[in-house]
């Protein structure tokens, strides 16, 4: 082999040697490349169900901020799931959770803060006193794990007693049932139970009040404050609150068109008055309430700064607000102003030194009462029949939701 030979053989070899590691390099180079191509599209796959987990909890956020409850939320979060084709969302302990998992898998979870409407059929910051027999539809709160509903018949912040009247013996009970369909709010289902209910029946002429048995649907909270929840605003803002209504004052009158009763029928009757919204400032005796307007439509009757007084029954659809300021209004003394009450004949046994309301009937209010009066006495002697049903307040549902600082992309 002459050395032109060996020389081009040479050159092949190495050619070749060369053409291998480029190859192999090749190789190896496109096989980090299929990794990073695979791991592209997994990471692609993983935000994409991320991110319609996410929409899983803007869903549900939503829903409860439409809503103003979760138990209210709960049963639309199936349309969340099918329309972004999600496994769950739900809420557990305030914490959203919305899980994908379709192409990849991924759980969500972020906390909220509610502080919407507070629940309650009645509530009380004055010392609160039932006398009699009392049926219960009550309002609820939330939802709990085994799918019954923690119900609020009474919530109260100072004391609540609760004694038999004089009816006979054996009949006398504070009863509380579960709510009504649609009562708490539209889509309430009929079957829906409540986790604890109260049910207070007397089969002897002696009761102990201070040894009755409420369950938890009576709520004894000591620092809560109903006006923001029931107004939509805070104290602050009542001057402006109270020009969205028809502003009368107050009267003891016991006859003639001068009447507390029939002045606030006349306001709610008024063609101005499109919103059903009175508010009354003063003393306002509504003797026997036959005064009161008896139709169906959804009312809010305010009565600020005045003692009430009223001796019969009467059915209300909506809600009343009573409001007093104790450093505007003083409780402290009030017994020369029920001394002018005419209504003061039938529950002058009633009357103590700081009693600002005083039922002898039932004032059967569909959308509740408050009873924003601290440092008085309210007082009702009869009974009540109370059906809640949130609809029959036309104020709307103050629904403030928001999301947990630090709990979602609050940077």
């Amino acid at each position: 082999m002459n050395k032109h030979q060996q020389s081009g053989m040479t050159t092949l070899l190495i050619t070749s040697m060369l053409l291998i590691v480029a190859l192999l390099f090749s190789l190896a180079s496109y096989k980090n490349l299929f990794y990073q191509i695979k791991r592209t599209q997994n990471e692609v796959l993983a935000r994409q169900a991320h991110w319609a987990a996410e929409g899983g909890l803007e869903c549900g956020f939503a829903a409860i901020q439409d809503a103003g409850s979760i138990s209210g939320a709960r049963p639309t979060f199936i349309d969340c799931k099918r329309t972004l084709n999600l496994a769950d969302v739900d809420v557990d302990d305030n914490y959203i959770k919305s899980e994908y998992d379709n192409i990849s898998n991924k759980l969500v979870k972020k906390k909220i803060k509610l502080s919407s409407r507070l629940a309650g059929a009645i509530q009380a910051r004055s010392d609160l006193e039932l006398i009699g027999d009392y049926d219960i539809y009550p309002d609820v709160e939330n939802i709990n794990s085994n799918g019954q509903y923690e119900c609020v018949s009474i919530r109260y912040s100072n004391n609540f007693f609760y004694e038999k009247g004089g009816n006979e013996i054996g009949s006398e009970h504070l009863t509380v049932f579960n709510p009504k369909e649609n009562g708490p709010y539209i889509g309430f289902p009929a079957d829906a139970i409540c986790a604890e209910k109260t049910d207070l029946s007397f089969k002897t002429s002696t009761t102990d009040s201070t040894k009755i048995n409420l369950k938890a649907d009576f709520v004894h909270d000591s620092d809560f404050d109903p006006f923001e929840s029931f107004f939509g605003d805070k104290r602050s803002e009542l001057d402006n609150i109270r020009k969205e209504f028809i502003l009368i004052s107050g009267s003891i009158d016991s006859t003639g068109d001068s009447t507390c009763g029939k002045k606030i029928k006349a306001a709610f009757d008024s063609i101005i008055n499109k919103d059903k919204k009175v508010w009354v400032t003063g003393d306002c005796d509504l003797g026997t309430g036959s005064d009161l307007p008896q139709d169906s439509d959804p009312k809010v009757l305010v009565i600020e700064n005045g003692i009430i007084a009223k001796w019969a029954s009467v059915n209300f659809t909506g809600s009343v607000y009573h409001l007093i300021d104790p450093t505007v209004y003083s409780v402290s003394d009030l017994i020369s102003k029920w001394e002018l009450m005419p209504t003061k004949v039938q529950i002058h046994h009633l009357v103590e030194i700081n009693s600002v309301y005083i039922d002898g009937g039932s004032f059967n209010t569909t959308g509740g009462i408050v009873f924003d009066t601290p440092g008085g006495l309210t007082t009702i002697n009869g009974g009540m029949v109370l059906s809640y049903d949130r609809g029959t307040n036309p104020l709307p549902i103050n629904n403030k939701i928001s999301w947990q600082e630090g709990s979602w992309h609050d940077f």
